[in-house]
């Protein structure tokens, strides 16, 4: 199926247009909840980070908004928000984004990908490619803790999804650079130095135009079979500086050694055998990727030399019972896995997710 097709599919089922924030009713910080009885500020749980404090942050999109109220689910839309799970799992609001964080053109903020810079600060992937807006790489400000205000430190993105630091090194992945008619998908991924990264002069990223006709920050390109349209999606460092690179539609990982002054040696074939892989993480504790098949409701990990084992999976699901509902990443702390249950439905028959739907939730897995 052409990509466009895709798109309008998708778009259909999770537009979100600029009356985002107009009804929104943000709960007070001190409120907590559980892992699997989120608020519906919390309908596409996403990506993760650790913070500072072994804290686990975890961006929601929101994307459902549209079709969870058209179902009656829910009976605003709600913003974009950023997550907080304690110590104790307890899971509150750590930043609900504001009107003076969308994109100008879009009028919306799509928070995707997340990490802690080298710097203290949390920075944010906002995809804008399905709303017209231009893509970009937000920093939260981070004090004691706390976030304050958001800035725009780099723009010109396409599809942003994953984000993922070492040293002062940002990698971003782009999953859409260009699409062949639906037969072929062009992804890579960005890197990018935190000195580059100035909200008073935010970098600009040259849109990709071609083999020959790229921006300097283009780091690797993949081109994939255009089954799905979506390339390189999620992306891991080890602390030795690999790279690790998930392409969707093919469900492989691809591993890039780099060598010590930054610059790329080789990419080859890591992982395969997955539908769709998603989100990846890194466990230096274990020495072991942790990714989620979104298509296949599925977890597993993958260890130093690319075996893969599976952790959890179930057929179609809402998410109770701690079962996977359109897993979008997982994380490790401790002895516990915790997956996003991202809720995503695409136009393709080999997902088992068929609906996005109530409730709100995020599994886990035990390793002990």
């Amino acid at each position: 199926m052409n990509i466009s097709k895709k798109y309008l599919k998708i778009v259909s089922l999770i537009l979100v247009t600029g009356v985002l924030f107009a009804c929104t009713q943000t709960p007070p910080a001190q409120q907590t909840y559980s892992l699997q009885n989120l608020p519906a500020q919390f309908n596409s749980p996403a990506s993760f980070a650790l913070d500072a404090n072994n804290n686990i942050l975890f961006t929601s999109p929101n994307l459902h908004n549209q079709t969870l109220i058209e179902k009656g689910v829910i009976q605003n839309t709600q913003a974009p928000t950023i997550g907080l799970i304690d110590e104790n799992d307890r899971v509150s609001v750590w930043y609900t984004f504001k009107p003076r964080d969308l994109e100008p053109t879009s009028g919306v903020v799509t928070p995707m990908g997340i990490a802690m810079g080298p710097d203290g600060n949390i920075y944010v992937a906002d995809m804008q490619l399905w709303f017209g807006g231009e893509s970009r790489l937000l920093r939260v400000n981070v004090q004691n803790g706390k976030a304050t205000t958001v800035d725009v430190v780099a723009k010109g993105l396409s599809f942003p999804n994953a984000i993922a630091w070492h040293g002062n090194d940002l990698f971003i992945s782009d999953t859409v650079l260009a699409t062949e008619k639906g037969s072929s998908t062009t992804s890579g991924v960005y890197k990018v130095s935190l000195e580059e990264l100035d909200p008073k002069n935010p970098l600009q990223i040259a849109a990709y135009k071609g083999k020959d006709n790229f921006d300097a920050h283009l780091f690797e390109v993949f081109y994939s079979d255009g089954s799905l349209g979506f390339g390189a999606n999620g992306l891991a460092v080890d602390e030795l500086g690999n790279l690790y690179t998930g392409i969707m539609e093919e469900g492989t990982v691809y591993k890039t050694t780099i060598s010590k002054n930054g610059t790329k040696q080789s990419t080859t074939l890591f992982s395969e055998g997955l539908i769709a892989s998603d989100g990846i993480q890194w466990s230096e504790d274990s020495q072991t990727l942790y990714i989620t098949d979104l298509f296949d409701n599925a977890a597993y990990s993958i260890d130093v030399n690319g075996k893969t084992t599976l952790l959890t999976k179930n057929k179609d699901s809402d998410g109770t019972n701690n079962e996977l509902d359109g897993p979008g990443e997982a994380i490790v702390r401790g002895n516990t896995v915790y997956i996003t249950n991202f809720d995503a439905v695409f136009d393709a028959p080999n997902m088992a997710n068929t609906q996005a739907d109530a409730p709100f939730t995020i599994s886990t897995v035990s390793l002990k």
